[in-house]
């Protein structure tokens, strides 16, 4: 199965708490700035804000194409990091850190993971997964960005 194992980085024009919460808040589908690429939806009766919340990811690729997979928190640093195991289509741990910087928030989201399915293992040989995981998670910093611009 296809791997993929990116670093990906920005700077958001506002605190690692304010960035902190609005990543917990896209994770628990209270908002929707990663729209249309990223959709989440927390499941059962655990606030986003503790380990072991659990919730659902839908990857949009195109009008036609989408991939599902389960995540669950597995480590909170309020305002610092926040790490996500995920299962379904995408197998793997996603680590998200949150540090100052003159006033910003350096944000890095790491993803350790591959993909878990017949179709990309068909077409990864044509496929930079990759480089398509980083090109979405660059949408969304710039969504976030923009979103938290506006509050």
């Amino acid at each position: 199965m296809p791997k993929i194992d990116r670093l990906d980085e920005t700077v958001i024009d506002a605190s690692p708490i304010e960035v902190f919460k609005a990543v917990l808040n896209e994770y628990a589908g209270v908002t929707q700035w990663w729209m249309p690429y990223l959709e989440y939806k927390l499941k059962g009766n655990m606030s986003i804000d503790h380990e072991g919340a659990i919730g659902e990811m839908t990857f949009h690729f195109s009008k036609r194409a989408s991939s599902k997979s389960s995540f669950k928190v597995t480590k909170i640093v309020e305002g610092k990091s926040l790490e996500v195991e995920y299962s379904g289509d995408i197998v793997g741990t996603g680590t998200w850190t949150f540090e100052p910087t003159d006033g910003k928030t350096k944000v890095q989201y790491h993803s350790n993971s591959r993909t878990n399915s017949l179709l990309a293992t068909l077409v990864s040989p044509f496929v930079d997964f990759g480089k398509g995981h980083s090109d979405i998670t660059q949408k969304g910093f710039k969504a976030l960005n923009s979103y938290l611009s506006k509050k």
